[in-house]
């Protein structure tokens, strides 16, 4: 019942702050956008091909704030959130619902949807202080579920012609085996493997056997990447395995912190990024 209710509740916050839901970067006219691999691959080529406006370029250090927030269904979410978010210059969410609260925390925006319950739509949402140059929604589907995990892919622009990758993934759970995660994570490589810049990938990949942890593990060392280490690691964790992880490649990563919250059944992770200039 109470969980109805805070259904409920979310539904109708929804439908109250839709007037004051700021416009995403795709509705703004500022973000080429595409919903599946063939068009990420020809928007993501095109934009290697231009050259963008200062306030499209992000700076060389940045702070990077990635977090499952369960649907913003425990009390004191909004609170932590805000107060995670002053310091926050790329926002990645997972379980995050399209709602003006959200939307607001930063100046620019991209949703890709995942499950909805009643009028509560849910996904992964990408936030950031600076316009994307593309963003891409690829979309899969929980095999004994049915219902639809999303990975956001958005490009920026960065100094010197630089452009950076960023990957908010949200990976898919419930399977005995690993052909459908591999399927979602084969499809995000392929978009990183055309690729020449930094990449950071991150987001909840649901790395809960040895055998789902390899498999990330393998794709992305495979593709040049490497994970981000944490002196004191509170990641949540599942059968003694982190779930939620940051990727890099052509980034190197000064700090991570690991806040312990009770807003949301996962713990955020937040690090400080500078992008290596030689990368390429």
């Amino acid at each position: 019942m109470a969980s109805y209710l805070h259904l409920l509740f979310l539904s109708l916050l929804s439908w109250h702050s839709l007037s004051s839901e700021p416009l995403s970067d795709e509705q703004q006219g500022i973000t080429k956008t595409a919903a599946n691999l063939a068009g990420c691959q020809q928007q993501l080529a095109q934009s290697r091909l231009q050259t963008y406006a200062g306030h499209y370029i992000l700076p060389y250090q940045f702070e990077l704030l990635s977090w499952n927030i369960y649907k913003a269904q425990i009390d004191g979410l909004v609170n932590d959130l805000n107060t995670l978010n002053e310091s926050a210059d790329i926002v990645l969410l997972q379980e995050a619902i399209k709602d003006s609260t959200l939307t607001n925390l930063k100046p620019y925006w991209r949703f890709a949807k995942g499950y909805k319950s009643g009028n509560v739509q849910s996904g992964v949402m990408t936030l950031s202080r600076w316009p994307a140059t593309v963003h891409c929604t690829l979309t899969h589907v929980e095999p004994w579920l049915r219902s639809p995990k999303a990975t956001n892919i958005v490009e920026y622009a960065l100094p010197n012609q630089q452009l950076l990758l960023s990957v908010n993934l949200h990976a898919i759970n419930f399977t005995f085996g690993i052909s459908d995660l591999k399927q979602q994570l084969d499809d995000a490589a392929d978009i990183m493997r055309h690729h020449t810049g930094p990449i950071i990938f991150a987001g909840d990949l649901n790395t809960w056997s040895d055998e789902r942890q390899q498999l990330v593990t393998q794709t992305l060392n495979n593709l040049g990447l490497h994970e981000a280490i944490y002196l004191d690691d509170k990641r949540t964790k599942a059968f003694g395995l982190a779930l939620d992880q940051v990727w890099v490649r052509g980034v190197k990563i000064e700090t991570t912190v690991v806040p312990e919250l009770e807003s949301s059944d996962h713990n955020p992770i937040i690090a400080t990024l500078t992008i290596e200039q030689e990368a390429q």
